[in-house]
């Protein structure tokens, strides 16, 4: 749960940074402003469902500014994220801890940065950006801005996504995904039976 209630101050300076970053999402395909807002809505609500007292800056930033890093690096986007984040957030009415543990956020999100979440403001970022990669429009993000054939991205992307759910940290965050899973892995079964038949079809079709 959230260890208290934000300020008239905090909120303020919040919507402001939350109207930058949407200005920097404006043109990130997969990972647009409409993700960040999913995965803030997650935070806030994994972190209003657990017993472990989390401060609500530090998690609602944490959710902002997860993703800052795919606006210059798409594969180290957690280690650019984090040190980009840092000087924004110099900038803000925050402590030194709150700024460390920020961008603690923001770097451990992703398995991409190799350095797993340990915190448990980390770790609900980590969740919240998870389950903004189930159901349907989860598999579908998935899809968007990737370089391959059809088949080699769907077979690929589809891959990953089954181990989504598994490795939600919170019992609380599988209880939120449990349907959009249940959604996606029918979605994936039906894909995985059209692909096979293409495949099929293409095997079929070349000359001798």
């Amino acid at each position: 749960m959230f260890s208290r209630a934000l300020t008239k101050e905090e909120k303020r300076w919040l919507k402001e940074l939350e109207t930058f970053v949407e200005e920097q999402h404006a043109d990130l395909g997969s990972h647009d402003y409409s993700h960040v807002l999913q995965v803030t809505e997650f935070a806030i609500e994994i972190a209003n469902n657990i017993e472990e007292q989390v401060d609500p800056v530090v998690v609602i930033c944490g959710a902002l500014l997860h993703d800052i890093g795919r606006t210059v690096s798409y594969k180290m986007h957690g280690l650019a994220g984090g040190a980009m984040a840092e000087e924004l957030l110099e900038s803000l009415p925050l402590t030194s801890q709150q700024i460390m543990k920020i961008t603690k956020v923001i770097v451990r999100h992703t398995a991409a940065s190799h350095v797993p979440p340990q915190t448990v403001e980390e770790k609900i970022v980590y969740d919240a950006d998870g389950l903004d990669r189930l159901g349907t429009m989860g598999l579908l993000r998935g899809f968007v801005d990737k370089k391959g054939s059809m088949m080699e991205v769907l077979e690929r992307y589809m891959a990953k996504r089954v181990k989504e759910y598994d490795n939600l940290f919170f019992p609380i965050s599988r209880k939120i995904g449990k349907e959009l899973d249940a959604e996606m892995r029918q979605l994936i079964t039906l894909f995985t039976k059209r692909l096979n038949e293409r495949k099929k079809t293409i095997e079929q079709l070349k000359l001798p």
